[in-house]
């Protein structure tokens, strides 16, 4: 069952001094969380940026050194063709050297030399270091062709063996570079490989550390803004939370502490306003009360002025003797009598303390009830205690309480009043168990519907033609304040039981709240 609180308007300039409060002074050293993850950003794209350079830096190198391994294969199966060439005119001339005819031999050799000088050509305009020099074995040739010889052909082939030589030579070279590049290129490889981990993981280690530390930091203190929001809650408002930060979260930070402050303030006259509204209401009932208090006033008073008059007359008659004496003990009783109405009217009405203290639940019901008994409502109204002797003490606010059993008091009266046939009674019943006291009120009248019950305690609901609907509200806002419970047992024709239970104070003194 949803329950609603009373609400009391409480005028106060709290609102108005947080709504015109200048905002926190900017300084240089505020960094807002907008600026800080745009900060973030830029590291990032900085990051990559660096990432990417160096990554195309070492593809460069590689590229190259892949394209320089590339030329010098192509240098090598081109020193090869050379040599090939070199070695077939050196075997065709191994073979014709047996011919007569020295020319025929020239000639052929001639055929053979333009396709080695073709292709040595070829190959040292497009690798300049791979050319051989064939300009011994052009000499010799020349003087072959001019004197025809066995000793010519064998010059020419002796010069031919010399460029086979070199280009031999040449090719072992090519394969030992090609064997330093390969090297070489595993080597940027692994190089650029390793570089690239370290460098994306120094980057993650120190990014991951960064947003680690700022959202340790950002989580630590939402949970101190969580924890304050608890006490808040809780009316935990006197200790403000140290502002630690200049951006957004800093700025939340001091906003929670200005609303603790004013709802601290604004609780603090709260209190002060619901405590004028009970004392109001205690004494809009000490003004219905007054009536009856008057006519249980007026009969001492005429009791004493009849006993006082025939005292005068016997004085002035000179018949006053010992039967005066008597008259004086009735005029001393109803003095006294008097005495006890003014105290406890004077009681009822004096402010009480607001703070909790050990308070004796039998002894509210005791005054509350006495005082209840001059209300006119309660006429011809059995009014029965019964009250536990054993009842232990609690802790609450006996003005607060007062007001509970008055206005639970006036209900039940007022439910009796539609009551025609049968005796009118309110029984007040108290008790305990192991960790709470008891009250209950009883009533006899006509009950509630279930519709009515569901809606007991809210706020301005009412069934009578004159009221607040404020009575059970107020009521629950009390009980529920001293950490009891209030509980309605009615139905239509079977009268009404209200039990209320209030917390026991815990073993070191304080109350259970």
């Amino acid at each position: 069952m949803n329950l609603a609180m009373p609400e009391i308007p409480v005028q106060s300039g709290i609102d108005k001094e947080i709504a015109t409060q200048p905002p926190i002074n900017q300084t240089l050293s505020e960094v807002p969380l907008r600026v800080k993850g745009f900060l973030a950003f830029a590291a990032v794209v900085i990051y990559a940026v660096l990432l990417t350079t160096f990554t195309f830096n070492k593809k460069a190198e590689l590229v190259a050194e892949f394209e320089h391994l590339q030329d010098l294969y192509k240098v090598e199966d081109g020193l090869r063709q050379v040599d090939a060439t070199a070695f077939h005119i050196v075997m065709a001339v191994f073979m014709n050297s047996k011919t007569a005819d020295h020319r025929i031999v020239i000639q052929r050799f001639l055929e053979n030399f333009e396709l080695l000088k073709r292709k040595n050509t070829d190959l040292s305009m497009q690798y300049p270091i791979a050319g051989v020099n064939l300009a011994g074995v052009e000499n010799a040739v020349l003087r072959a062709a001019a004197h025809p010889s066995a000793e010519g052909l064998a010059a020419m082939n002796s010069e031919l063996l010399k460029v086979k030589i070199e280009i031999t030579q040449h090719i072992d070279e090519a394969t030992r570079e090609q064997k330093a590049s390969a090297e070489s290129f595993h080597m940027l490889w692994d190089s650029a490989a390793l570089a690239s981990l370290l460098f994306g993981l120094i980057g993650l280690l120190l990014l991951g550390a960064i947003i680690g530390l700022f959202f340790t930091r950002l989580t630590n203190d939402l949970h101190t803004l969580k924890a304050r929001a608890l006490g808040i809650i809780k009316g935990e408002r006197n200790t403000l939370t140290p502002v630690t930060r200049n951006d957004e979260v800093g700025e939340l930070m001091h906003a929670v502490n200005q609303m603790a402050s004013a709802l601290d303030e604004r609780e603090n006259e709260l209190v002060i306003a619901r405590q004028k509204f009970f004392h109001r209401e205690k004494m809009a009932a000490v003004g219905a009360l007054a009536a009856g208090v008057a006519h249980e006033i007026g009969n001492p008073i005429a009791a004493m002025s009849g006993v006082l008059q025939e005292m005068v007359d016997e004085q002035e008659s000179g018949q006053f003797n010992g039967a005066g004496s008597n008259k004086l003990s009735v005029l001393q009783t109803q003095i006294q009598r008097l005495s006890a109405i003014t105290r406890e009217i004077s009681g009822f009405a004096a402010p009480q303390p607001i703070e909790r203290q050990l308070l004796d639940l039998n002894g509210l019901v005791r005054t509350t009830a006495g005082l209840m008994g001059y209300d006119k409502r309660m006429n011809r109204v059995s009014l029965r205690l019964d009250l536990d002797s054993q009842l232990p003490a609690i802790y609450g606010v006996a003005d607060q309480l007062t007001q509970v059993i008055m206005n639970l008091l006036i209900n039940a009266a007022d439910a009796l009043g539609f009551k025609v046939v049968g005796e009118r009674e309110i029984i007040l019943h108290t008790g305990f168990s192991a960790d709470n006291v008891s009250l209950s009120v009883t009533d006899n009248g006509g009950g509630m519907d279930q519709e009515t019950l569901n809606r007991a305690f809210e706020a301005f609901f009412t069934t009578k033609s004159k009221g607040n609907g404020l009575g059970l509200s107020l009521c629950y806002s009390i009980i529920n304040g001293h950490g009891g419970t209030i509980e309605i047992d009615s139905a239509p024709n079977q009268g009404t039981t209200v039990r209320l239970s209030l917390p026991l104070p815990t073993d070191d003194g304080g109350d259970t709240l």
